[in-house]
């Protein structure tokens, strides 16, 4: 039986689920972190995938969905970060809809865990939403905007490490 090691593939557009996936990949021993764009044509050497990426507006990143289908028979991990409570409802549906989304967009794959954390919201795609909103900033997105801003912390990255770890550090 051929031994296989873990692939870590990360969409990142402010950095947050960057440093998230180098957390990840650090209590992975053997990982292979890369970009969508850099993913390896053969894939038959890695399982699980960890696919990582950030919250763009209800979906995936386009670079992300585009490879989801490039994967078969493997065992799933989904990561996220995002500008806002990742305990909202809303937010934890999301990371669902997703994660089993990119799963199902390749062939027989299993997800097997996800994990979703705060992160820094981008600048440009704070603005582009302000201006949609009607260019006015209410106390509450400046509040949400705010308590985004230390995110990834200490404790996020430990977190989504230890959940990953926990979940696929001894069964490959």
């Amino acid at each position: 039986m051929q031994k296989t090691r873990p692939l870590i593939v990360i969409s990142s557009r402010t950095g947050n689920t960057m440093i998230l996936g180098h957390a990840i990949a650090d209590a992975l021993p053997g990982a292979l972190l890369v970009k969508p764009s850099e993913l390896p044509e053969d894939l038959s050497p890695f399982n699980p995938v960890l696919l990582g990426y950030w919250r763009d507006l209800e979906e995936a990143p386009v670079d992300m969905r585009a490879i989801a289908s490039r994967f078969e028979g493997k065992t799933i991990g989904c990561f996220a970060t995002m500008g806002s409570d990742v305990n909202d409802p809303d937010s934890q549906a999301w990371m669902k809809r997703t994660a089993e989304g990119l799963a199902a967009a390749g062939k027989n794959n299993t997800l097997a865990q996800t994990f979703i954390c705060r992160g820094r919201i981008d600048p440009a795609q704070f603005e582009k939403m302000t201006k949609m909103m009607g260019g006015v900033v209410s106390p509450e997105r400046a509040e949400k905007r705010r308590e985004s801003e230390t995110h990834p912390d200490r404790l996020d990255l430990a977190k989504g490490a230890e959940i990953f770890r926990s979940v696929f550090g001894v069964n490959f």
